[in-house]
């Protein structure tokens, strides 16, 4: 059991309220009685497991199985992973976790029901289902939480996140990113006023304005990183220079430009790196995948959400194979779900228009990776410390203070993307 947790009686099991206040006996009944569709009271709670080491940083995540007792006396329970916001103040406040937790919970209330309902209207051959279904959240920025229903209890688990995924994992998951980007084309085009409405409910948190000072320093650190890497690896090269030319300050702005162009945006996932999908096996292999983790949730171009995970999640020979294999899947399936839908995908987003944005924003990917594979690779043991004193808001290159990579194979998983971005010609 995670040292967040400690247990003093059989009693601390009878109430949730010293995970998070937020958690009453009433809200939990009240949570159980519209899971199961019939009155059901609250009774107790059972510790399941934790969560992995370095997977997850802006919260504290756990996983347990909810009690309930019908009027009937029959016994419900459900199991569920449960994310609250970090106890420790000064982690909350340097990590901004409470904007993170607003901007999810919008999502999980209120954007991803309308998406749905949009959907359930249509007489799609196979409707986007791959989400976890919301089970509680309570938003207040010092008692956050998000329970979600556990994916596990449907073979769905993680990829190892410290290797690149494989052909199979690649499908699968851009498969389901294609086809939930599908239903926010076809409801820009169908209901505009109502997807108006709601991409209204969620917020840029990551590049923005606002957060330039908060992101500086650490944007520094991880461009030094990825210099040396290039380096190291294609020492004397044009690409050393293309780097150097690239891993510059005036960067985080061009993020905030593509953030910002919503000319094709789409309500898109903004976090697609291994550990926010899970994979379910058969004979081994990778035969669906589910999103989940919508904490960086934006209106956008799709393109941001491909190209960040081709950066982060896939290594120097799988692009050499597959990387336009894989574009041209992922719009055969977005193409085919708008039509599906009762759109023209030629009209709303068109190849010629993809393609385009690929050209235009797989410098975002590439940014983006310069943070995400230096945590990829990490190892468990390695992982970052997230205990912190005091109660003032820190900067986060006061804690994520990674270095260099160790390993040769590190060094490739992010000089190669640099690689691939200038012999494309997208930097």
């Amino acid at each position: 059991m995670p040292d967040t947790i400690i247990m003093q009686s059989d009693n601390d099991f009878k109430t949730l309220t010293h995970i998070s206040p937020a958690l009453t006996n009433e809200k939990l009944s009240k949570s159980l009685s519209d899971w199961f569709k019939e009155d059901i009271t609250f009774t107790h709670w059972e510790y399941v497991s934790d969560t992995g080491k370095g997977d997850s940083y802006l919260s504290e995540v756990i996983r347990i199985k909810i009690f309930g007792r019908t009027k009937d006396g029959a016994s419900k329970h459900v199991q569920v992973v449960l994310k609250t916001i970090p106890k420790n103040t000064c982690r909350r406040l340097t990590f901004r976790s409470g904007e993170f937790f607003r901007n999810e919970i919008a999502f999980y209330e209120r954007v991803l029901p309308a998406l749905l309902k949009f959907q359930s209207g249509k007489n799609t051959k196979e409707p986007f289902d791959k989400y976890t279904r919301l089970f509680l959240a309570h938003c207040d920025g010092v008692n956050d939480v998000v329970c979600l229903e556990d994916a596990s209890l449907e073979n769905f688990g993680s990829a190892i996140r410290q290797e690149g995924l494989d052909f199979d994992h690649c499908l699968v998951t851009v498969k389901t990113l294609a086809q939930y980007h599908a239903i926010s084309f076809t409801m820009r085009d169908q209901d505009p006023e109502t997807f108006n409405r709601i991409s209204k409910e969620i917020f840029e948190t990551y590049y923005d304005e606002r957060l330039c000072n908060w992101y500086s320093r650490f944007w520094h650190r991880i461009s030094n990183i990825a210099i040396d890497a290039v380096e190291r690896e294609y020492p004397n090269s044009i690409y050393v220079e293309k780097v150097k030319q690239f891993a510059v300050p005036e960067r985080y702005k061009d993020m905030i430009k593509a953030v910002k162009d919503t000319t094709n945006g789409v309500i898109s996932h903004g976090d697609s790196w291994t550990n926010n999908f899970l994979y379910r096996y058969q004979d081994n292999r990778p035969v669906d995948a589910k999103i989940i983790d919508f904490q960086l949730t934006r209106y956008a171009s799709p393109v941001l959400d491909l190209v960040f995970f081709i950066y982060a999640c896939t290594n120097k020979e799988f692009k050499q194979k597959y990387y336009l294999h894989l574009l041209k899947y992922y719009y055969d399936v977005l193409s085919n779900q708008i039509r599906d839908m009762g759109s023209d995908p030629d009209k709303v987003y068109s190849w010629d228009v993809f393609m385009g944005e690929i050209k235009k924003y797989s410098y975002f990917g590439l940014a983006f990776s310069f943070e995400s594979t230096p945590f990829i690779v990490l190892a468990p043991e390695d992982a970052i410390n997230m205990e912190m004193e005091g109660e003032e808001k820190r900067n986060i290159d006061d804690f994520w203070q990674i270095g260099p990579f160790k390993t040769k194979e590190g060094r490739l998983r992010e000089a190669s993307n640099v690689v691939h971005c200038v012999d494309n010609g997208y930097i």
